[in-house]
């Protein structure tokens, strides 16, 4: 979910979720700052957190970021799964002398998604967003309790490598060279995926699941192998199979949370620069 790193919301998705993880991170922080009576700022103008406080504003703002941003990602994969699925029914139907008729179909996109609202109405267009959620949410909360942890840490090697430090400047998150900021968002986006893996792998599984119970709602042998991401889970472990597929994962997740991390946050600090 994250949908930060997922090719299907795009630019859109991308924005929500990053603007809205900014937004949570910083009335979270002024909530839990003035909570635990620490009423007191650092150089930049941010409270100052215990590591308690600051893993709990950073987890609930990536769960929150992500589920404002499954409002968007949801509709759009759960129309993804129907074409992909429509598209593999037809072409078994095309080499299959006794055609069965189609469950539905689409002419496009934008004809799923009204057909769906019609027929099925918005429980159908958001079916899957707490699997969707429950797989992704986590993932973001993770990630970016350990980006923020990793930014701090290298904050203060750099500060500590200073020859003054009496009277050295508090490094902000816009001094972090670029080598920092690619080491903290690659290891933090390994790390994440990997612990996550199980969850990615429970909903996908759902989804195929969902994709082909939708395409043979006509056929009565179709059975239900899941009842949910719970007993899809306990499935995977009792065959071994939690994490398969991790390493993938892993090597997917790096490289995509490197690139746009990086990217946002170099942007980010230019036009901070530069506005007035």
């Amino acid at each position: 979910m994250t949908t930060l790193f997922c090719n299907e919301i795009g630019t859109p998705g991308t924005v929500l979720y990053l603007t809205g993880y900014a937004f949570f991170r910083d009335t979270l922080s002024s909530f839990a700052s003035n909570w635990g009576g620490n009423n007191t700022f650092n150089s930049n103008n941010k409270p100052n957190l215990s590591q308690g406080q600051g893993f709990a504003v950073h987890f609930a703002s990536g769960m929150l970021a992500e589920a404002v941003t499954c409002i968007i990602y949801v509709p759009v994969d759960v129309v993804k799964e129907r074409m992909q699925v429509q598209s593999r029914e037809n072409l078994k139907s095309n080499n299959n002398s006794l055609r069965k008729p189609q469950p539905y179909h689409y002419n496009g996109s934008l004809d799923a998604l009204q057909q769906i609202i019609r027929t099925e109405g918005m429980k159908g267009i958001y079916r899957g967003y707490w699997a969707t959620l429950a797989s992704f949410g986590p993932f973001s909360a993770l990630y970016f309790v350990f980006y923020e942890r990793c930014k701090d840490w290298s904050k203060q090697i750099l500060q500590d490598s200073k020859t003054d430090n009496t009277n050295a400047k508090r490094i902000d998150d816009g001094d972090l060279p670029l080598l920092y900021v690619v080491a903290c968002s690659a290891g933090s986006g390994a790390l994440a995926s990997w612990l996550t893996s199980p969850l990615d792998m429970a909903k996908l599984r759902l989804q195929v699941q969902r994709g082909q119970t939708a395409a043979a709602s006509n056929n009565t042998s179709q059975t239900t192998l899941y009842r949910g991401m719970f007993d899809c889970l306990k499935a995977a472990y009792k065959k071994g199979e939690l994490f398969r597929g991790a390493g993938a994962r892993v090597l997917h997740f790096a490289p995509a949370t490197t690139v746009t991390m990086t990217a946002y946050e170099k942007c980010k600090n230019f036009y901070a620069d530069t506005l007035p």
